[in-house]
């Protein structure tokens, strides 16, 4: 597993055009918390537009081996937002956001991990209060509509969260993280019992 993330800013797909840079402020915190280290993504950011790289799109496009030479990170995280969808009921709000992530070892090009899926954000963060999410609904309305971006944030944080800690499709731990060795004990283990299978097959 790699010890270093360079986390590609997201490619937007979507109407919501804060959705690229939320999800880029809240990506680092659940990659720590996974046990890797992540090269700071304001930098990273700055550094590719600097040099002639300005969006997202055509920061997907340098191939690993120029982001190996120049900068050196272990794998690269891309992500690409798919949709983003508020529906606004009488009394709730709800966000529901697709993405793919794909994490990809710069010294061979092939994915470690990959991921599809969707999160759903509520914006009555599931208060059973009739008043309490008749506020909160036009709260968020009212908020959205002036905010800089705070919404999109929690959105994105939330979603991240979620995708990196799936039961049985999140992120592997990483090397900082204290159960990174029993991760690597059940991979193991998982490997030898396939190889017994495929050998014991006629």
């Amino acid at each position: 597993m790699p010890r270093t993330i360079l986390v590609i800013p997201p490619v937007n797909h979507t109407a919501n055009v804060k959705a690229s840079d939320a999800f880029l402020s809240t990506v680092t915190a659940p990659l720590a918390d996974c046990g890797y280290y992540v090269y700071p993504v304001a930098v990273v950011d700055r550094f590719f537009k600097d040099n002639g790289v300005p969006t997202p799109g055509d920061m997907h496009s340098v191939s690993l081996r120029k982001i190996q030479e120049i900068i050196g990170p272990d794998a690269v995280m891309y992500i690409k937002i798919r949709d983003w969808t508020t529906t606004y009921l009488v009394v709730d709000s709800t966000t529901v956001v697709t993405l793919d992530y794909k994490l990809v070892d710069v010294d061979t090009g092939l994915v470690l991990w990959q991921y599809s899926g969707s999160a759903r954000h509520s914006s009555s963060a599931g208060s059973s209060d009739p008043l309490a999410m008749v506020i909160a609904a036009g709260v968020h309305s009212v908020a959205n509509a002036v905010s800089d971006g705070s919404y999109e944030v929690s959105v994105a944080r939330k979603a991240n969260i979620a995708s990196f800690t799936q039961p049985y499709h999140g992120l592997l731990k990483g090397p900082r993280h204290p159960d990174f060795e029993k991760d690597q004990v059940r991979i193991r283990e998982a490997i030898a019992r396939q190889s017994s299978s495929a050998n014991s097959m006629p």
